[in-house]
């Protein structure tokens, strides 16, 4: 895997990721479809972390495996027929990530290889990821009419957002934690 990481396999990368949030996606779906408050909008949104976790570490790979798996699910799930809408969605689902890591680099000092990363950072991204995911998302939900409440829209995805990114971040702290443990003699 730190072969794919390293982009020599671009193409496996790009199907590996793919499937990845493509089974991540349906399964908080399956699981958390009762907590879909609005449009678009789960209360509790684990892809939400996986996407900008993903984003940080494979960079255009998954940049395209999330947009390739929000087109498919908007088009043949969510917002049947609506093509252009579930286009435009997936790009924001994808894109918002990405502008969050872009930023990050660019104007916070943030190194490209994520080696000066730590969690203070990590939750900063969350919520700028949470708020530009949220906006651009709601927004054109509300303005194809497939939300009628912009600000209900914005709340509960911000909410949801944050709520995966930090039950993300969570699960990957005690699991390094788990791991250090193992690999640290007794």
């Amino acid at each position: 895997m730190s072969a794919l990481l390293r982009g020599e396999k671009p193409v496996t990368l790009f199907l590996v990721l793919t499937l990845l949030f493509g089974v991540v996606y349906g399964l908080n779906h399956v699981l958390t479809g009762f907590l879909l408050l609005v449009p678009g909008a789960h209360l509790v949104h684990i892809p939400s972390g996986l996407k900008l976790m993903l984003v940080l570490v494979c960079g255009w790979s998954a940049v395209l495996a999330i947009g390739v798996v929000s087109f498919v699910a908007g088009a043949l799930f969510f917002f049947k027929g609506q093509h252009l809408l579930s286009l435009e969605l997936a790009l924001a689902n994808a894109l918002a990530p990405w502008l969050t890591r872009r930023f990050f680099v660019d104007h916070l000092a943030l190194d490209g290889c994520l080696a000066n990363l730590n969690s203070r950072r990590l939750i900063q991204m969350g919520l700028l990821y949470a708020a530009l995911n949220s906006c651009m998302t709601q927004w054109l939900l509300h303005y194809h009419g497939a939300s009628p409440s912009l600000l209900d829209g914005l709340l509960v995805m911000f909410i949801g957002d944050v709520t995966g990114v930090l039950l993300l971040m969570a699960g990957f702290s005690a699991l390094s934690r788990r791991i250090l443990r193992l690999k640290t003699p007794l």
